[in-house]
């Protein structure tokens, strides 16, 4: 096993809302060809931390101990794709501000135990295929409800048949 863990925080679906992403990715797919995502490796990334030593895991798991955020439910109402990367997602024309919330804290707490992260603006988004045909039209979908009742720290790992993911920690709402 490697000296370094490749980790973020990310909302994780439960086997209801898996399933209904799930046949959203059919219909993106139908869409756009490409490569659906596996049921299993579906999520909502809230920060991307990256390759972190092992060692340090500690330091990013504790102050996540003590974020106290609300409870949030996000509405899935549209489908895109980005033609840079290829990407067909669902997002949400209103996210709520729980979600930018959580990941503002998520970020402080990050930032003062001095772990580095990704610090792009955060576009919240599903990724459900990849290499998707962007010039395509996007499909019209029914939203999709997730009630976000928790958040957890993943560790991804590749290999010849791509990544996996393990859950590390799970911290709930309040």
């Amino acid at each position: 096993m490697s000296d370094l863990a490749r980790v973020f925080f990310a909302l994780w679906p439960d086997e209801a809302l898996r399933q209904q992403l799930h046949q959203a990715s059919g219909l993106l797919h139908q869409a756009h060809g490409g490569r659906r995502m596996p049921p299993d490796t579906v999520h909502l990334t809230l920060l991307f931390i990256g390759s972190l030593p092992r060692e340090r895991l500690p330091e990013l798991q504790a102050p996540a101990d003590a974020i106290q955020a609300p409870k949030f439910d996000v509405a899935f109402d549209q489908a895109d794709c980005w033609r840079h990367n290829r990407i067909a997602f669902l997002t949400a024309s209103q996210p709520p501000a729980g979600l930018f919330d959580l990941v503002r804290s998520l970020e402080t707490q990050a930032s003062m135990a001095g772990i580095a992260f990704d610090r792009r603006p955060y576009k919240p988004h599903i990724t459900l295929v990849r290499n998707a045909d962007c010039r395509k039209a996007k499909p019209a979908l029914a939203p999709i409800l997730w009630a976000a009742r928790d958040f957890v720290l993943v560790e991804s790992r590749s290999d010849s048949n791509g990544a996996s993911y393990s859950q590390l920690a799970r911290w709930q709402l309040l």
